[in-house]
Order: C-alpha cells, then structure tokens, then sequence
C-alpha cells in the first residue's frame, strides 16, 4: 500500500508566486514580436502598477501578449497586491470563521445555509451538536468499516488549497480495506490514523455531481467560485468560474495537474470561455480531457439559485467584505463547501483572461479603505 497523502505541492508554494519556467515563456513572447527591450519595460510597469505583478506572474498570465492593451494589462492583480487588498478590506477578526472548517460548518447550519453532511469530526477539543468527535483511532477505524456511509470526503479543520483530503468510494469487508478514488486501497486502521492525528479532520459525506454535468463530464464533482464584494448596503457578484475537476483528482483545485477553468457569464450562468494550463502551457476552450465533449456554451446547474444563495450568505460573513465562495453542483442543488478570506483572484483572471481591478473592484477598494 502507498502513503495515504501524497500532494506534489505544499502550502508554501501554492501560496506564493507561481513557478514558471522563464526561459520557455521568453521565447514564445519573443517568437510573437516582442523585443527583449519592450518585454522589459512592460514588466517593470506592472510590477510598479497597482496590481504589483512580478515577472513570474507576467508571464504566468501571458501579458506579453501585443493584442492586449497595457490600461487591460494593468487590471491584473499580483499576489502581493491581493494580500494587501484583502488585509484592507477584511477584519481579521473574522479570519477563523472563514478558515476554520468546522466553525465555518456551524456558523452555516445556524444560518441555514445548505452544506454536505457532516458524519464524524476528529479534533481534540472541538464539538459539533449531534456529531461524534472520534479522537481515539479504534472508534475512526470502525466508523470506517461501516460500507453503508460511503463515499466519503476528508478534510482537515484547518486546511487550504485541498491539501490533505482524502476522497473514498468504497468499503471492501472481504480485504477489510478502504478503497480510495484513485483505486489505493488502505486499511481502516492506517486511515483511522491519519484522521485522528493532531489538527484534525471533518469526515463528511462525498456530494454526487449534477445529472446534467455528469451526463456530458463524468462523475467528478465540479464547483463555481463566484467573488462576492460585500458591504453594509448590499452585495455585488463581481466575477464568477466553473472549476472543473477531471481525472481521478479528489478535488476541483486548478493546481491539481488536468483540472480546469470555466468563465461564468453573470446573466445568463453560461460558460463562455474555457482554460488549462498556464504561461507558455495555457489552452483555450478545450475539450473535456475524459469525454472529449466540449464545455464552452455549458450553462450551470440552478445558477439562479447559486447567486441568491451567495446573496444571502454574504452578510452572515459581514465583517468578510471581500469574499470568495465555493459551492459544489450536485444532485441535489447548490451546496456550499467554504467561504474565502478574499480568495485567490488568479482562478478569475485566468478563466477570462481579464484582469480583476476593474472599475467595481475599484471602488469596492475604496469604499472599504
């Protein structure tokens, strides 16, 4: 049997400026038309510009491109300006109800608000009404040797970027193992391990794909992140995407290698421009990897439902004015997996290939400082 986590990134990485291989990128700019000069001089603008893009990010985003105007290339917003945009108009005070799963569970079950059922926690300390806490490996372990609540999602209480979940299909009794999405098998006991160890884990039940996205995409659950900007006289849905899961990844996360990108229109919740990829490796409006059907066109599930719901979520995290929310498509409607602290505004920017500092974002900045 493999280790039960095994992510190619780490927290570190996927929280910093994305990797880039220069050399690859440079060449396709200048291929294009571009003169090393000119590439230089826009790089410093834009690192020097609001949006404080640094080259990795640049090229990330393919800025170098001749057919996009500098005042658009300007739009674009680089980590390090997210971070103070989003430290500017959050109250810190705020943070854990955002980031903290099993208080973001709670805090969405008083409100009302539509979350995947929660069957079990693991967290020292913690409580949750009418939900075990299996601290003690041995009552994780035969909670895990129960066939009938599969399939299961965990993921730790404090967890980003999907790191560390764990997705399972099945139970098998005869081999007395845990069979995971990507076909690993593991043992009760090494799992149970796993769950019960310091930080803490949410054992939830796994949500089921809409029949209409399963139908054309599979069984991979797919979700929408809509950025909402929130203040004390309403809340404007600023942008939204599809994250598009493929593959046997557990999560829908664009760092996960084949995942992808869908941009929303707000009007109508149809997809209109999809990505994969990124820098030199970034495809436009491709097919599904896994059916080859195409996902341009593709209006999402309930989408008018999505936008009240968001709607109605957004003050319940009031002191959050920037916010990023997540909400599966499944078989039963709109289900919200988490909130955002600001959010990465990298998925929305790429899925449009616009930069998020338009004109609302400017003044949703403004009205917050």
């Amino acid at each position: 049997m493999t280790a039960i986590i095994t992510e190619p990134e780490s927290y570190a990485s996927l929280s910093g400026l994305p990797k880039m291989n220069i050399p690859d990128n440079l060449n396709l700019a200048l291929a294009s038309g571009r003169s090393v000069l000119s590439l230089l001089r826009e790089i410093f603008i834009l690192w020097r510009g609001p949006g404080k893009l640094s080259p990795q990010e640049y090229f990330y985003y393919r800025l170098w491109d001749p057919s996009i105007p500098l005042a658009e290339k300007r739009r674009f917003v680089g980590k390090k300006a997210q971070n103070e945009m989003h430290l500017a108009c959050n109250s810190r005070y705020w943070y854990g109800a955002a980031a903290d799963k099993i208080l973001f569970h709670t805090i969405m079950k008083g409100a009302c608000l539509p979350v995947p059922d929660l069957i079990a926690i693991a967290a020292a300390g913690r409580a949750v009404s009418g939900i075990p806490n299996l601290v003690q490996p041995g009552s994780m372990a035969a909670l895990l040797r129960r066939p009938e609540l599969y399939p299961l999602f965990m993921k730790e209480v404090g967890g980003k970027y999907s790191l560390s979940v764990i997705s399972t299909d099945a139970f098998d009794e005869a081999r007395d193992e845990v069979v995971l999405l990507d076909g690993t098998r593991h043992s009760p006991n090494a799992l149970a391990a796993t769950l019960t160890a310091p930080g803490g884990y949410l054992v939830q039940r796994r949500l089921r794909q809409a029949p209409a996205l399963a139908e054309l995409f599979g069984p991979r659950l797919w979700s929408v992140r809509l950025l909402a900007l929130h203040s004390p006289s309403g809340t404007e849905i600023h942008s939204a995407v599809a994250k598009i899961a493929t593959g046997s990844n557990p999560a829908d996360n664009y760092w996960r290698p084949g995942n992808m990108l869908g941009a929303i229109e707000l009007d109508t919740g149809t997809i209109w421009r999809v990505v994969s990829g990124t820098g030199s490796g970034l495809s436009i409006n491709p097919s599904h990897p896994n059916t080859r059907r195409p996902i341009l066109g593709i209006e999402i599930p309930g989408w008018v439902r999505i936008t009240e719901l968001v709607r109605a979520a957004a003050p319940v995290f009031a002191g959050v004015r920037t916010q990023s929310w997540d909400i599966a498509l499944t078989e039963a409607g709109p289900v919200f997996l988490e909130v955002n602290f600001g959010g990465d505004l990298n998925l929305a920017q790429l899925a449009s290939g616009k930069g998020a500092l338009d004109e609302r974002y400017r003044k949703h900045l403004i009205n917050c400082a």
